[in-house]
């Protein structure tokens, strides 16, 4: 069995066990702060009056025309100037060079769409791009990744418990607890997926965890029927080749 496996020894058990902890503190901030940071920041600027109505400018909701400078493209730039017609430059980021950004030449006009002093979205040529002001990710890709980083840290801090009571220096891992880190992998890995869908579709708060739980359903069925096949043996000691401990 590799080093680098969870379950090789005492130490990666426990390396693994602290990591899965972290995974489950990360998935009840996003889930009890963040996301709802997220739901109430999205249903104030949706429901922000205009402007030319609103009675408390901070709060309203303005569209503003820019004059575009100074585009970045590519990895790790994806910004651009925006400058008004009273000469105030702002510095906006993106978060990718699509769908405007990337059609826009220095110059050109663009409506900015303003909450709360900061630029929320821009919009040109029939085009409307988020900027960094707003949150990028829908909150139920947030929730989906929260989801699978949490069950995913669970089931791993479950198996390393269990491995370091039946003695990880001392004795091989059994079958059982190979499958459970294997479906943990697996969690986490699907509440990515589910996130990435959720994203670039911008789907609904709820769309998340349930593409989430059908992408893990597979999963957690195929665990549970070579869970039930697996014969229940007591540990088996270490058995070391020339080569090592036997392979993974």
């Amino acid at each position: 069995m590799s080093s680098r496996n969870p379950l090789y020894n005492s130490a990666t058990a426990i390396i693994s066990l602290v990591f899965a902890a972290i995974c489950v503190g990360a998935s009840v901030w996003l889930m009890s702060v963040w996301v709802p940071k997220q739901i109430a920041d999205e249903r104030a600027y949706r429901s922000a009056p205009d402007c030319a109505q609103a009675t408390r400018t901070d709060d309203c909701v303005r569209d503003q025309e820019f004059t575009v400078s100074d585009i970045r493209l590519g990895e790790d730039q994806h910004k651009a100037t925006l400058t008004d017609s009273a000469g105030t430059a702002r510095r906006i980021g993106f978060a990718d060079d699509d769908p405007l950004l990337s059609t826009l030449r220095d110059g050109d006009r663009v409506t900015g769409t303003v909450w709360q002093g900061a630029v929320q979205e821009v919009t040109a040529k029939g085009i409307n791009q988020k900027t960094w002001a707003r949150p990028v990710n829908p909150p139920g890709a947030d929730l989906a990744a929260a989801l699978g980083m949490g069950v995913a840290g669970l089931t791993l801090s479950t198996v390393c418990v269990w491995r370091l009571r039946q003695g990880a220096d001392t004795h091989e891992p059994t079958r059982r607890m190979r499958y459970l880190v294997r479906l943990a992998a697996g969690l986490g890995v699907a509440g990515i997926a589910a996130a990435v869908v959720t994203a670039y579709f911008d789907l609904g708060l709820w769309t998340g965890p349930a593409l989430w739980a059908l992408f893990t359903a597979p999963m957690v069925a195929f665990t549970v029927h070579v869970w039930r096949r697996a014969p229940f043996l007591p540990p088996e000691p270490w058995k070391p080749t020339p080569l090592g401990p036997r392979a993974w």
